[in-house]
């Protein structure tokens, strides 16, 4: 069975978006949406697939269930040849690359094909892809004891790499700030939660490359 993980804080974010994409794959892919992940990692049996949007539901599938292939969601949606991709008319938007996806080169690139099939110019920052530092207010937040509990090998190889300090609120606005003033177009592409949620509190325009792409589907 293909299963879709919604991603918790995604789906609170962007709940019409959300929506559509689970009818879209149910309707035309015959995708079942899952639970949350920390559910849906007792629940998934031999032979079972998941589709995933979200970084930290990525990271606590990969150590609580090797053994259970995933795919992002921007990967899936390349390879589905009827889907009704808007067109932004040639629209140049910066990408904004995550930190902890700098293992998944082909979710990567796969943003920036998406960008390209709706007619948009994507536009690199001097740090990206592998190379960014950036995950929003992700790395300035203390680790939840949800995350020390179910993915606490991936937590300790987070502490050896530092890349958790947290602030006080007031400070880590600042940082973000600072942060979005490279931007030189009107609207940022993201592809995570946190991500989004620091480009905003930066100031600057984000938008989930899915809220994008599911853009045509809205009533």
């Amino acid at each position: 069975m293909l299963y879709y993980l919604p991603s918790c804080n995604f789906t609170a974010a962007h709940k019409e978006t959300s929506a559509v994409i689970r009818k879209y794959l149910r309707e035309k892919h015959n995708v079942e949406t899952g639970a949350c992940c920390r559910a849906m990692k007792n629940r998934l049996q031999a032979g079972d697939e998941v589709l995933q949007n979200c970084q930290n539901c990525t990271w606590i599938m990969q150590e609580n269930r090797p053994d259970i292939p995933q795919e992002s969601l921007y990967e899936f949606l390349l390879e589905d040849e009827t889907f009704p991709w808007p067109d932004y008319h040639g629209e140049r938007i910066t990408v904004q690359d995550c930190l902890r996806a700098a293992e998944k080169p082909a979710e990567r690139q796969a943003v920036r094909i998406m960008l390209e099939r709706m007619n948009m110019v994507p536009v690199e920052l001097p740090e990206n892809r592998e190379n960014t530092r950036f995950c929003g207010t992700w790395r300035y937040e203390p680790v939840s004891p949800a995350n020390r509990r179910d993915e606490p090998q991936r937590c300790a190889w987070v502490d050896a790499r530092g890349w958790i300090t947290p602030v006080e609120p007031q400070e880590k606005q600042r940082l973000m700030q600072e942060w979005v003033k490279q931007y030189e177009t009107d609207r940022v592409a993201v592809y995570c939660n946190s991500c989004l949620k620091g480009v905003l509190l930066g100031g600057a325009d984000g938008v989930h490359v899915l809220d994008l792409a599911f853009a045509g589907m809205m009533k």
